[in-house]
């Protein structure tokens, strides 16, 4: 039923057509469009309690640490868009122009466009948060959470019981996990959070498939001859090697089962060889690959939906990439890279690898500062302490010292993209060449990066004490979101930035942010991703813009440009990434979704094992008391980079024992512990206890 307010709102759009065509925004120079029956629809949507009918102008603090990210358009270009309204520096991004206009606002921008999050929290917190109305950004959720329960932020709970935010209220009751991630320690929630696409694998292997198919099945390849130096010594060796009920059969997809004829390791007899260089290292994984499966082709190992490698064979083949580096480039380079991250603030990205390794915990979600797992009894343990975590720091150490990994990626005042490097220059004058990373599946098999990309299944392994393929990497709702200031804020002004925050969980605000304005979107199609379900369909003009400016990238292009998908407080849809993911893309996700690959979610579902809680995701942060921050802050130092490069120093060092003056390299796992202990690993982990109790803890 239509509401008193609706024909306010009708009028003061009216109003608004009238005296638009001077102003600085997208909205001055746009024709109001909308009917009463659109009006009614976002009135309705924001729920009996919320009066649109006044304008209400709001402050925007949203920090990302990068101003091409904020709600401010900041290209040295202009944007026309398909009405011919043009956007130009300084001006609100077209999607934050029509959500003023919904909500008849008028929205201010006051983020120092460049500023990181952390720091605009920093000093916004020693005025009350007196300056804006909203404040947002990345990876400041624990800290909204925390000056929400010092009275800083608004109380969002009682709102929603009030009357208000109903669509959000709704979103949490179907949505338990994330009312619990985001609910403070005093029961109330503060902020509303980024939540990623749940429930989806987040990121995988991707490789070059032709340097597979060109080194193992190609007859007659012109191997490298130069010689080669092994470090890495197994990890299906000895005791452990993979025959019979150890990873003797494995099953890749329902129907298929992929059985390993000996107890051959084929890091046992490429470290024998006599003579180690391009030739000997490739053929005799050709050879192992013979003996031991039934492939038509030995690139099967490692392709395609019968694959069933392990650890041990996926660094086999990495040495043959490594040695072969003319054959791989045509000559065009003397070194490829088998490994890389995309950026050397990812380089925490080389530890995931410990899953392969029976199943090593190192992050309890998508985030480097999950250090976390919730153990058999429920309890959560510090992950980066642990000596499966330390035993895996020496694994990658002699990977290192054979160059299997892209060395560059450790230094953090290194700002190089290296997927674009190492994928990307392929055709340069100055071309360099990698071979696999994880990543992203829509962004790594982009055709604009490089055409011979492709998805693979992770290496089998015993996870959880059961053999599997496991990606522990799924989609998490993440520690980013926004929080309406009480110090800065009026009533009306509360009321207007809980709508706001509201708007994008009604059906019209999540396919804003998502997918971009109406006009972008073709009308009455929709787009089938490999899911089966239907998705908004984006028209010419998007594909064609982003690439013009963009290079293609769909999702820079949305966020920079057009504002939306900016990581703050709503629920992102898998139907984006779908849409811009190349049919080699398309390929990789049906690779997946048709295997026994399983995946961490909140849920935790999985293979019985020892751990009923090891699939099982942590929450984005912990809320913690005044009391409990100033414990951390007086007695630990487990939150510091140099904790992470301590760690990094064992991986850089350690095999080849060429660490420079100054740098601790820990000799064993004793010695490694001891540095965690003395940072106060007790008590950090029996505070987050406390605090992980309370969050679980029946309400």
């Amino acid at each position: 039923m239509r509401n008193k307010v609706a024909g306010g709102i009708l009028c003061a759009a009216m109003a608004a057509s009238l005296l638009s065509g001077c102003g600085s925004s997208i909205v001055d120079q746009a024709a109001t469009k909308e009917t009463a029956e659109t009006v009614q629809q976002t009135e309705e949507a924001a729920g009996d309690k919320t009066d649109l009918s006044e304008v209400v102008p709001l402050k925007f603090n949203i920090a990302t640490g990068n101003k091409s990210r904020t709600m401010t358009y900041n290209q040295e270009s202009p944007l026309t868009l398909p009405d011919s309204t043009v956007v130009t520096a300084g001006m609100l991004k077209p999607m934050w122009s029509y959500v003023e206009k919904e909500l008849n606002s008028k929205f201010s921008d006051v983020t120092i466009q460049d500023v990181k999050a952390n720091d605009m929290i920093q000093t916004e917190s020693t005025s009350n948060f007196s300056g804006a109305n909203i404040f947002g950004g990345e990876s400041i959720a624990e800290r909204l959470m925390f000056y929400g329960t010092e009275g800083k932020f608004v109380n969002l709970t009682e709102r929603m019981e009030a009357g208000y935010m109903p669509n959000f209220k709704d979103y949490l009751s179907k949505n338990p996990d994330v009312k619990s991630a985001v609910t403070a320690y005093d029961g109330n929630i503060y902020h509303v959070p980024y939540i990623a696409e749940l429930n989806q694998i987040a990121r995988t292997f991707v490789i070059r498939e032709s340097w597979v198919t060109g080194l193992l099945d190609a007859e007659g390849a012109a191997y490298d001859q130069s010689p080669y130096d092994v470090h890495y010594n197994g990890f299906y060796v000895e005791g452990n090697r993979r025959t019979g009920e150890n990873g003797g059969t494995v099953t890749p997809k329902i129907g298929i089962d992929i059985v390993k004829k000996t107890d051959q390791s084929i890091i046992e007899i490429q470290n024998a060889l006599e003579v180690k260089n391009g030739e000997t290292l490739t053929k005799a994984l050709i050879q192992y690959i013979a003996d031991n499966y039934d492939y038509e082709n030995p690139s099967q190992l490692f392709l395609g939906e019968a694959a069933a490698y392990d650890i041990d064979e996926m660094i086999a083949l990495m040495r043959c990439i490594k040695a072969n580096p003319a054959l791989l480039t045509e000559g065009k380079a003397s070194a490829v890279w088998p490994l890389f991250v995309r950026q050397s603030n990812y380089r925490e990205d080389l530890l995931r690898l410990s899953t392969y390794f029976d199943g090593v915990k190192v992050h309890g979600a998508d985030s480097y500062g999950a250090r976390w797992y919730i153990d058999e009894n429920g309890d959560v343990q510090y992950t980066y302490s642990e000596e499966g975590v330390y035993k895996v720091l020496q694994y990658l150490s002699m990977m290192e010292a054979e160059g299997l990994i892209y060395s560059d990626a450790y230094d953090l005042t290194e700002k190089t993209n290296y997927r674009s490097t190492l994928w990307g220059t392929d055709t340069g004058e100055a071309p360099s060449f990698g071979f696999m990373t994880y990543d992203w599946i829509a962004s790594s098999t982009a055709d604009s990066l490089n055409p011979d990309t492709v998805v693979i299944l992770p290496p089998v392994a015993k996870v959880n004490g059961a053999w599997q393929y496991y990606l522990d990497n799924g989609r998490a709702i993440k520690p980013d979101g926004w929080a309406v200031s009480v110090a800065g804020s009026t009533e009306a002004e509360i009321q207007r930035a809980c709508a706001v925050m509201d708007y994008f969980f009604t059906k019209e605000g999540s396919v804003l942010q998502n997918y971009g304005l109406p006009i972008n979107l073709e009308s009455g199609k929709t787009y089938e991703g490999p899911d089966g379900i239907q998705y908004p369909l984006f028209t010419p003009w998007v594909y064609e813009t982003s690439n013009n400016v963009a290079k293609g990238d769909l999702s820079t292009f949305l966020r920079d440009w057009m504002g939306c998908l900016i990581p703050i407080g709503y629920q992102k849809e898998i139907g984006f990434e779908y849409q811009y993911t190349s049919e080699r893309g398309f390929e990789g996700w049906a690779l997946l979704q048709n295997s026994t690959t399983n995946f961490a979610t909140y849920a935790g579902k999985g293979i019985t094992g020892d751990n009923p809680n090891y699939y099982k995701m942590v929450p984005p942060v912990f809320s913690l008391t005044s009391r409990q921050k100033e414990t951390i802050s007086d007695t630990t130092s487990l939150d510091t980079d140099d904790i992470v490069e301590y760690m990094f120093n064992i991986v850089r060092y350690q095999a080849k024992g060429n660490a420079p003056q100054g740098a601790e390299v820990a000799k064993s796992y004793e010695e490694y512990t001891a540095k965690f202990n003395e940072r106060g690993l007790g008590i950090y982990e029996e505070t987050y206890q406390a605090a992980y109790d309370v969050m679980t803890a029946e309400k």
